[in-house]
C-alpha cells in the first residue's frame, strides 16, 4: 500500500468515526444543564466563573466537595469565559471528546497490530471496527451525554494521547516524546483520578510490543511514572479526606467477603452489557443496605467466574485475549471493590469507558476469525453482526435523552426508586415476624 493510499484509508476512518459519534450524540447539543443533580454543583459553581490567576490557583489547589479535577474545571472556566453558561457549548465539547478519544482508539489499536512497522488491511479493519463500536456503545452515553461526567472524557482523552507518546519514545527513542507523554499524565490525572492505572498499562503496552522486561531499561524509564503516582495517590486521599470519605471507609459496612462477590458481579454485569446492551439504568444501588444478609443470587457469581474461566481455559490462554482482558481489568481495577472507595452506585456506565475497547476487540478480532474460517457461514454471521451493531447504536442514540434535562432524568429515577421500593416491600412482607 502506498503512501497515498495509506492516507486516503485514515482520512476515511477518521470521517467514519467523527460521522458516527455525531450520528449517535448531535441531540445532547439541545440538551440543558442538570442543575437538580451534579452539573448544580460541578459544573456551575465560583472556579467556572471567574477568570483570574488566583482562582486557577485555587482551581489546582482546592478539593471541591471531595473532588480533585482542575484540568476539567479548567475547560468549564474556559467554556463559560467565552460563552458564559451555555450548555450547547458544554456538551460540543463533550462530543468533541468522545470524538477524540474513539479516534486515538483507533490509532492505538493499529499501532499496537502493526508489527515491524507494516500496516495491514487486516489491521485496519480491525482498529476501525473497535472504535466506532467504542463511539457507539450505549455504555457510554452516560459519560458523553452528562456534563458532570466529563472527567472521564477528559482524563481518557490525554491518557490516550499518553500512550501514543509513549509510542513514539519506543520506536524513535527520544527523550522528547518521553516528557511530552509525562506531560499528558499529569493533566490527565487533573482529570479523574483513575489515570492512576497509567503505569501499569505502560508495562501493558510493553507486554503487548514484546519488550525485554529482563533488561534495566524498561524499569528505569518507568520512575519517574512511578512517583508521580505515588504523589497523585497521596492527593487522591487527600481530597477523598477532605470530605470524610476515603479509603476503608465502605469497608466498616460492607465485609471483605461481599466486597469479592461484587467485584465478581460487577464484572459480569460490565460484560452481559457489552454483548447484550439493554437494561441499562441512572442508579445501579446496591442489592442490600449495609449490616443486611446478601441477596442469595449474588453469591451465585464468583462461581460462575470461576465455571467460565475453567470452560474456556483454552480460550482465554490465547495471547490476544489475555491482553485485552489485562487491558479491561487494569481499566476497571479501582472500580471493581477490589479496593473499598466510597461510591453510591454497585455499578456505573461510567466506569468502564476507557476499559471497554478490551472486550470489543475480542468480539471484532474472532468476528474476523469466524469469518475467514468458516465461510459457509458468512451470510449467519453477517447478519448476526447487523443485527448486533444495530441493538448498539439505535438504543445509543435513544438513551441520550433521559438526559436531556431535569424533568426527563427524574421520571427515569422515580420509576427506579419505585422498583426499589417494591423490593424492599416484598422483603419486609416476606420477613418472619
Amino acid at each position: 500500500m502506498n503512501q497515498l493510499s495509506k492516507n486516503t484509508v485514515l482520512f476515511c476512518s477518521v470521517a467514519c468515526i467523527l460521522s458516527l459519534s455525531y450520528l449517535i450524540y448531535n441531540s445532547i447539543l439541545d440538551f440543558g444543564f442538570l442543575t437538580g443533580w451534579d452539573d448544580g454543583w460541578q459544573v456551575i459553581n465560583k472556579y467556572t466563573e471567574t477568570w483570574s490567576p488566583d482562582n486557577f490557583k485555587s482551581i489546582l489547589t482546592d478539593y471541591y466537595y471531595g473532588q480533585y479535577s482542575p484540568a476539567n474545571q479548567a475547560i468549564y472556566t474556559l467554556i463559560y469565559h467565552f460563552f458564559g453558561y451555555r450548555p450547547g457549548v458544554f456538551h460540543l465539547m463533550c462530543l468533541a471528546l468522545h470524538a477524540g478519544n474513539s479516534i486515538l482508539v483507533f490509532f492505538i489499536i493499529k499501532r499496537l497490530l502493526s508489527t515491524n512497522n507494516v500496516e495491514t488491511p487486516k489491521s485496519t479493519v480491525i482498529s476501525l471496527s473497535v472504535a466506532l463500536l467504542f463511539a457507539a456503545h450505549p455504555l457510554q452515553v452516560e459519560s458523553v451525554a452528562w456534563i458532570s461526567a466529563s472527567k472521564i472524557l477528559v482524563y481518557s482523552f490525554f491518557y490516550l494521547w499518553a500512550l501514543w507518546f509513549y509510542f513514539a519514545y519506543i520506536r524513535r527513542k527520544n527523550i522528547f516524546w518521553y516528557m511530552i507523554m509525562i506531560v499528558c499524565f499529569i493533566v490527565s490525572f487533573g482529570g479523574k483520578e483513575q489515570a492512576i492505572t497509567f503505569p501499569v498499562c505502560l508495562l501493558w503496552i510493553d507486554l503487548a510490543c514484546r519488550r525485554n522486561f529482563r533488561g534495566w531499561k524498561v524499569w528505569i524509564e518507568k520512575i519517574p511514572v512511578f512517583l508521580l503516582t505515588v504523589f497523585f495517590v497521596y492527593i487522591t486521599f487527600q481530597s477523598y479526606h477532605s470530605s470524610l470519605a476515603g479509603l476503608l471507609e465502605r469497608s466498616e459496612n460492607y465485609p471483605f467477603i461481599h466486597r469479592i462477590v461484587f467485584t465478581c458481579y460487577s464484572f459480569c454485569e460490565y460484560i452481559i452489557k457489552t454483548f447484550v446492551p439493554f437494561n441499562f439504568l441512572y442508579i445501579y444501588p446496591y442489592p442490600m443496605l449495609a449490616g443486611e444478609p446478601l441477596p442469595f443470587k449474588f453469591w451465585l457469581y464468583p462461581f460462575i467466574m470461576l465455571i467460565i474461566a475453567l470452560a474456556f481455559w483454552k480460550f482465554w490462554r490465547q495471547r490476544p485475549v489475555w491482553l485485552a482482558v489485562f487491558w479491561f481489568l487494569i481499566h476497571t481495577a479501582l472500580m471493581l471493590h477490589i479496593f473499598p472507595l466510597t461510591r453510591a452506585n454497585i455499578v456505573a456506565d461510567r466506569y468502564v469507558y476507557l476499559a471497554l475497547p478490551g472486550i470489543l476487540f475480542i468480539v471484532v478480532r474472532y468476528f474476523l476469525v469466524f469469518w475467514e474460517t468458516k465461510p459457509k457461514l458468512r451470510s449467519v454471521l453477517a447478519g448476526a453482526g447487523l443485527i448486533w451493531v444495530l441493538l448498539i447504536c439505535v438504543p445509543a442514540n435513544q438513551r441520550t435523552h433521559i438526559w436531556r434535562d431535569d424533568a426527563s432524568l427524574k421520571e427515569k429515577l422515580n420509576l427506579l426508586l419505585q422498583e426499589r421500593k417494591g423490593e424492599l416491600e416484598q422483603k419486609e412482607n416476606e420477613s418472619p415476624k
